[in-house]
């Protein structure tokens, strides 16, 4: 299949609606003109219907409860998830305490999204709605304003002050001058982070399969698309872990604070 071109293209009305977004959406950047990245929103739309289906199908597990509380001894797909999800609930409790349960379902669904988006590009004739900044910038920004805003749900003020004066001390007010612009400055680029990393990781991991598939499309290609899983485990799960990581960091602050004083 030529490059820029997937399965979506053969659908009916396609290539119409993709003109007229091209057409809608161009702006120039400082790199050059920039188009809207049709295939990736078709994409994340096949990711979020698959995810839907998914969904459907495990609360209907869930609705007979007691009919399947005790596994059927085979590894599908979703006692597979089923493992996925306790084990990155595990983790995240690890993280950011009793108070996980509040926040898994965020956590849950981003690493399910973010992985389906991840290995949508390991099936030929698709690219990886994570291989575009805007998808990945789109998760990112998201998770900057939700842990800022649990927070702030949770500690009020001190999320911000606790910005100001990390320690908590009386003498490190002195240092605010210094420490809020760092702190503020390392709080804005964690967005920026997260994007960058996913979309670095993606685009190299699909460059290195679609090279080799290429060249030598039968056999050569299968350890890179075993690879390639890994690459998208991973990513999923270090979003995850660092979304994880933020939220508990920005509802335990205020806690930490407090500490030195009792």
């Amino acid at each position: 299949m030529p490059h820029g071109m997937t399965w979506f293209n053969f659908l009916p009305g396609y290539e119409q609606l993709a003109a007229f977004l091209r057409h809608s959406h161009a702006q120039a950047t400082l790199l050059g003109p920039t188009a809207f990245a049709v295939q990736h929103v078709f994409g994340a739309l096949l990711v979020l219907i698959v995810l839907m289906l998914l969904a459907l199908v495990a609360n209907r597990r869930l609705a007979n409860l007691e009919a399947n509380i005790v596994p059927d001894g085979k590894l599908g797909l979703l006692a597979a998830l089923e493992l996925v999800v306790e084990a990155l609930y595990g983790i995240s409790k690890d993280i950011i305490g009793p108070e996980t349960k509040r926040y898994f379902p965020l956590i849950g669904t981003l690493a399910l999204y973010i992985f389906f988006c991840n290995a949508l590009g390991l099936i030929p004739g698709f690219e990886p709605p994570t291989n575009n900044v805007s998808t990945n910038a789109a998760c990112a920004l998201f998770v900057f304003f939700y842990y800022n805003y649990q927070g702030l749900r949770v500690n009020g003020l001190g999320h911000i002050t606790h910005m100001a004066n990390p320690m908590g001390s009386w003498w490190g007010w002195f240092l605010a001058p210094l420490m809020f612009p760092v702190e503020l400055i390392g709080h804005l680029a964690r967005p920026l982070s997260l994007t960058l990393r996913l979309f670095g990781n993606m685009v190299g991991d699909h460059a290195v399969v679609l090279g080799f598939a290429g060249m030598i499309p039968l056999l050569v290609p299968i350890p890179f698309q075993a690879l390639g899983l890994l690459v998208c485990v991973i990513q999923a799960l270090v979003f995850c872990l660092l979304t994880a990581t933020y939220i508990g960091m920005a509802t335990a602050a205020q806690h930490e604070e407090e500490q030195p004083a009792h």
